[in-house]
């Protein structure tokens, strides 16, 4: 029915088709599906330990436990001596505090697992966007909210880019739980409140990605000055270097 010609042509096309669909199925999967990029993972912690206790509960500050994050790059793990700072009187002699107290005695650190964890080819600072304005929960969710912590968004590229792109969609602004640069918030407020954003201004003409907003003067030396957010950096060379 089909010259040779044409059988081998029909072949062909199907085999690039098939090819074609399963390479598709292939990126889609290990660049959205939930699975690869994370989004629910929860692992189980050496001590139970309920941010929805203490944050949402008890009202403890995040940047009580997790000091000096609005001028690190990275939000560092509470010490030992931070949990004991309250448990040497409060619930001291609870079993579930049994690591605790042996990791206070013997100097050595309890090994937390981590949940939010970035490619080591990216560089992501959080004293940038905290000092921004931009809330904790903007990343990482209501995390008052959380027996055990989990991984709400995907952290992926295209993630990162949305919210650059158009960051009055996506960013929360500071709240008081937070503990960062904030102002008292009203309660009854939105759970998302719209965040006021800077005007952001290219920095080449013609734009290529980079923008600046404006930066108030430190109030006193030393302590990084709070700003408005405004449009993020799109440039390979501002996450990847």
């Amino acid at each position: 029915m089909f010259t040779p010609s044409l059988d081998r042509r029909i072949k062909q096309v199907t085999l690039w088709t098939l090819g074609t669909v399963l390479t598709a199925a292939v990126v889609t999967y290990f660049g959205m599906h939930n699975r690869v990029t994370d989004v629910g993972y929860r692992p189980q912690q050496p001590v139970p330990f309920s941010h929805k206790l203490h944050v949402g509960q008890l009202g403890i500050k995040c940047v009580y436990c997790h000091a000096g994050v609005e001028r690190s790059a990275h939000a560092p793990v509470p010490t030992v001596s931070t949990c004991m700072g309250c448990h040497l009187v409060v619930k001291a002699e609870s079993p579930r505090l049994a690591l605790v107290r042996e990791a206070y005695e013997t100097g050595k650190p309890l090994e937390w697992r981590r949940v939010h964890k970035l490619p080591d080819y990216v560089h992501f600072s959080h004293a940038r966007h905290i000092r921004a304005g931009i809330d904790c929960a903007s990343c990482h969710g209501p995390v008052e909210r959380m027996g055990v912590v989990s991984q709400v968004a995907p952290l992926s590229m295209g993630w990162c880019l949305d919210c650059h792109r158009n960051p009055e969609k996506f960013i929360i602004p500071a709240r008081e739980i937070s503990g960062i640069f904030t102002v008292a918030q009203a309660q009854g407020q939105p759970e998302k409140p719209t965040a006021t954003l800077a005007e952001s201004r290219p920095v080449t003409a013609p734009p290529y990605g980079l923008w600046q907003t404006p930066v108030s003067a430190p109030i006193a030396p030393g302590i990084p000055a709070p700003k408005l957010p405004g449009r993020g950096p799109e440039t390979c060379s501002a996450c990847h270097y």
